[in-house]
């Protein structure tokens, strides 16, 4: 138990949670200690439990607790009809009507499980927050009654008529007490009084009648009688005052006929059953009265959207309707979300804008979709509430500064509307229809933004005359939470339409053909047409184009809708596809690829619907007026659908339905065999677009691999493009192409200065080399001056071998003086001439020392210049010291052996000749 929410005469009501289920219930506990009664309540009780039907409050569980009976309810959320019939207040009769068949819908299932309502009344009707209309206590009120005598009789158990004085004083006017009188005065019927009449399903036609009254007339019909002073309804035969008496006068004549027969006395002569009454109300149902066909027109909407004007063949969806109405009464800002194809524009168009204009208020609807330009749409709205231009010029110009104004200022939009409603007295509603277009065509988020920012400033207080209305797939809803201000307002309005059901597709095919005149030939067609699309996303408009393709051969001698011609058609399933092969057939193989490229321009990558202006449609062929006439082709085999821009200042043009970009399967096929490419000829059409408007900017140009992709998707895609996009594409391919040039250039500069560094570090490495050579050829020359010297050193011992022999032939022939003379003489000269040699032999060596030198400084010249060549010349350079190294000790080793020599050369017997030759004169 939670808490307890309301308490009567015959009991108490708690909110509670269903532990088992998570849910919460209603517990209502019968205040009663008799057996019989508690016995007959739960029998009656799980009888009520049986009535399974939308309208009928549910009931979950039937027991009993210490003694006392309880049942467990569906918790409702919302008010009971009491709150729209207190202090006098009237319904529109279109309203009252449409209350009062759903009431009727209860009644006709309860009275089929043989129960009996019996209390009938304003607060037994409740009005759920989606609209939904249930009846409560079905079958309560008739148990307490039969059990109050302690025995069943033909008045169902009343005790006794009120007395004068409670005649005079108007007592006992509410609920009913046990063994007193009976349900609840002012919607008694005459057997209810205790008459003697049996009581049966016709006591709540009568309560029926007295509901219609009151909610159309704001009063009883017997006003101002009250309380126990109603009993003239059963004591006097005069019969009871017609509604024509207090009805408003837009009342139909035929309504006030209806509600007088359910007030009849004599109850056999009351309409006989909730489903003939229910026939009778169901015909001035919003809509269902005023709609006159031309001849030969259709009364189906095929693929295209119910508008307002078509609200007399708009069928299947009045619960909807209802829970629409009531809930917008409260809530300024409404989202009608559903899947693709479910219908929510027409639900909008040619539901909800009738009924609120048939409410009693005076409306006034304004439409726009976000297309590509939001913020312009909405301005197109106001500008001619706000215009003050004089001529198209100013015009321009003061559309533009308003957009700005919008983007600035989202409160402005709100502030002109609300003025325009106050100003004329009425309430205004905008709707916004395909609100998933802000999130398939529109890229900026600040753009998205500033729209929904104005929504929200449009509708931010309940108690202005403005409401707003979106419309928006399911599978986009989520994007909406991109604005969490705007999405925390949305999600208090959110009314989710689901697909209609069995009842109401069958509703929305055979009222049509009736209200035309016609009927099915065979109920087998109907079902078969529900059996393929019950289930199938999309139903609605691929029924109505179904439907619509069958009126096309309809028997108008019979009036009839044959089911040979729907077999012939292919049924449902081949309605759709054969109409638009056909169509494509008919065109011919060269136009047919036409059709198909303008096809897949109007669908997004997202396979949502695209609205692309004409304009730019014309674009996709060359030749003058040849989409153009294609176009107006398909808008007459309504396959697209054009429309003017806000203004007069362009049209654009959709595929009709969006089942068409589902249900077809060569467009299907079209869109599989294009989706490798869909997402960038979107992208293509985007940036073309944009470039074209900023002057053809190169810095919007793509680059990298958006460029390299352009020039694949350029060779490959064989489909039209507009000449801004082969524009923009050529312009991409060409810049990349100069990108390309410059690299290739700056390449070829650093390939022509890494040449000359390395044809600088061959020369040196030549020099090197060179320098390399030199100083091997001089130590070539220096190993031969070294050989010569040796040579030279042996000539000179063996020279001074002979002399040492001379000599000592000379100290033998000491007598002979003049022979030795003279051989002195002639050694002396050898000896000038010995010495001459090996002066000679030492002024080589000398040269080729100097000449080693200057080769080891050119080495080092080279090994320097070699360094600055880029470390590539270290190995030379080593192999240079190297070389010098080994020079320098091959000359070391011919110094040596020059000073050996000349060691040698100043040995005794040399001192001796020295000596020799000093002395002599």
């Amino acid at each position: 138990m939670i808490k307890m929410i309301g308490e009567g005469g015959m009991g108490t009501v708690f909110l509670a949670r269903d532990l088992r289920l998570g849910r919460r219930v209603a517990i209502k506990f019968l205040q009663s200690n008799q057996p019989e009664l508690t016995q007959r309540f739960l029998v009656e009780a799980r009888t009520t439990a049986r009535c399974q039907h939308d309208n009928i409050v549910v009931i979950y569980e039937v027991g009993e607790h210490n003694g006392s009976p309880y049942i467990v309810l569906e918790f409702l959320n919302g008010r009971p009809l009491t709150h729209l019939t207190e202090n006098g207040q009237k319904l529109p009769y279109t309203r009252a009507v449409e209350i009062m068949c759903s009431i009727l819908r209860a009644l006709q299932c309860a009275h089929e499980q043989g129960i009996v309502h019996r209390d009938l009344k304003p607060d037994n009707i409740f009005i759920t927050e989606s609209g939904t209309i249930k009846v409560l206590d079905f079958g309560i009120a008739k148990v307490l009654q039969q059990s109050a005598s302690g025995q069943v009789d033909k008045s169902a158990g009343a005790i006794r008529l009120p007395s004068p004085l409670e005649l005079a004083t108007g007592t006992n006017n509410s609920l009913t007490r046990v063994g007193t009188i009976m349900g609840t005065l002012k919607y008694m019927s005459p057997e209810q009084w205790g008459i003697g009449i049996e009581i049966d399903h016709l006591t709540d036609i009568w309560a029926v009648g007295i509901l219609l009254h009151r909610m159309i007339c704001g009063r009883h019909p017997l006003h101002p009688l009250d309380g126990n002073q109603l009993v003239v309804t059963a004591m006097l035969e005069l019969p009871m005052p017609s509604m024509s008496e207090a009805a408003p006068t837009d009342v139909p004549r035929e309504l006030v006929q209806i509600v007088d027969r359910c007030l009849l006395k004599i109850k056999e002569q009351r309409w006989q059953s909730a489903a003939e009454l229910l026939a009778a109300l169901e015909l001035f149902l919003p809509g269902r009265r005023t709609q006159m066909l031309q001849i030969d027109e259709s009364p189906y909407a095929g693929l295209s959207s119910f508008q307002e004007n078509d609200a007399g063949k708009f069928f299947g969806r009045n619960r909807e309707v209802a829970a629409m109405v009531t809930r917008i009464r409260d809530r300024p800002l409404m989202a009608v979300v559903g899947s693709s194809g479910v219908g929510k524009s027409s639900f909008v168009r040619a539901g909800l804008v009738p009924a609120l204009k048939r409410s009693g208020e005076v409306w006034e609807t304004l439409v726009v979709r976000p297309g590509r330009k939001p913020l312009e749409a909405l301005a197109g709205i106001i500008a001619p509430m706000v215009a003050t231009a004089a001529n198209l010029a100013d015009d321009v110009d003061e559309h533009k500064k308003l957009v700005e104004t919008l983007r600035k200022e989202p409160g402005h939009l709100g502030h002109v509307l609300r003025l325009r409603a106050r100003r004329d007295n009425r309430r205004l509603l905008l709707f916004v229809d395909q609100f998933e277009e802000l999130y398939t065509q529109v890229a900026e988020v600040e753009e998205r933004a500033a729209f929904t920012a104005c929504l929200s400033a449009v509708a931010d207080d309940a108690t202005s005359p403005l409401r707003v209305v979106l419309s928006v797939r399911s599978d986009f809803l989520d994007r909406v939470a991109e604005d969490p201000a705007f999405v925390a307002e949305l999600t208090q309005g959110l009314f989710f339409l689901g697909p209609p059901g069995r009842d109401g597709l069958r509703e929305a095919i055979t009222q049509p053909a009736e209200m035309a005149g016609f009927q099915f030939e065979l109920p087998a067609t109907v079902e078969d047409m529900l059996d393929h699309l019950e289930t199938t996303p999309g139903a609605l408009p691929l029924l109505q184009f179904a439907a619509a393709k069958l009126w096309e051969s309809r028997d108008t001698a019979r009036r009839l809708l044959t089911h040979h011609s729907y077999a012939q058609m292919g049924g449902v399933a081949g309605a759709l596809a054969s109409h638009a092969d056909r169509f494509v057939k008919d065109l011919g193989p060269q136009k047919a690829g036409l059709v198909r490229a303008l096809l897949l321009r109007l669908v997004t990558p997202e396979r949502t619907r695209a609205i692309v202006p004409i304009t730019e449609l014309r674009e996709l062929s060359r030749e003058v007026g040849e989409i153009q006439r294609l176009i107006d082709q398909m808008v007459d085999a309504r396959l697209l659908v054009v429309q003017t821009t806000e203004g007069g200042k362009g049209s654009t043009v959709e595929i009709v339905h969006e089942s068409l970009v589902h249900g077809w399967p060569t467009l299907r096929r079209w869109l599989d065999e294009n989706q490798d490419d869909a997402q960038l000829v979107d992208q293509l059409r985007v940036a073309a677009r944009q470039w074209q408007q900023k002057g053809f900017d190169a810095g919007l140009l793509w680059r990298g691999e958006s460029a390299d992709e352009a020039k694949k998707f350029q060779k490959r895609y064989k489909g039209p493009l507009s000449d801004v996009e082969r524009g923009f594409l050529d312009a991409v391919i060409n810049y990349e192409t100069q990108q390309v040039r410059r690299r290739r250039a700056a390449v070829i500069g650093g390939f022509t200065a890494l040449s000359l560094i390395v044809v600088a570090t061959m020369v040196l490495l030549v020099i090197i080399q060179k320098s390399r050579t030199e100083a091997k050829s001089n130590l070539a020359k220096a190993e031969i001056s070294e050989r010569q010297a040796q040579q030279n050193l042996e000539d000179l011992q063996k020279k001074e071998a002979e002399r040492l022999a001379e000599e000592k032939a000379k100290q033998d022939a000491l007598a002979k003086q003049g022979a030795t003379e003279t051989k002195l003489k002639g050694a002396e000269e050898d000896l000038a001439v010995t010495n001459a040699e090996l002066v000679n032999a030492l002024n080589v060596a000398n040269a080729n020392e100097a000449s080693a030198k200057r080769a080891q400084a050119r080495a080092e010249d080279s090994a320097r210049l070699a360094e600055k060549a880029q470390g590539q010349a270290v190995a030379s350079k080593d192999e240079t010291a190297k070389a010098n190294r080994e020079l320098q000790a091959a000359l070391k080793k011919e110094q040596d052996r020059v000073k050996e020599l000349a060691d040698k050369l100043g040995s005794k017997p040399i001192s001796g000749l020295k000596e020799f030759h000093k002395d002599r004169p």
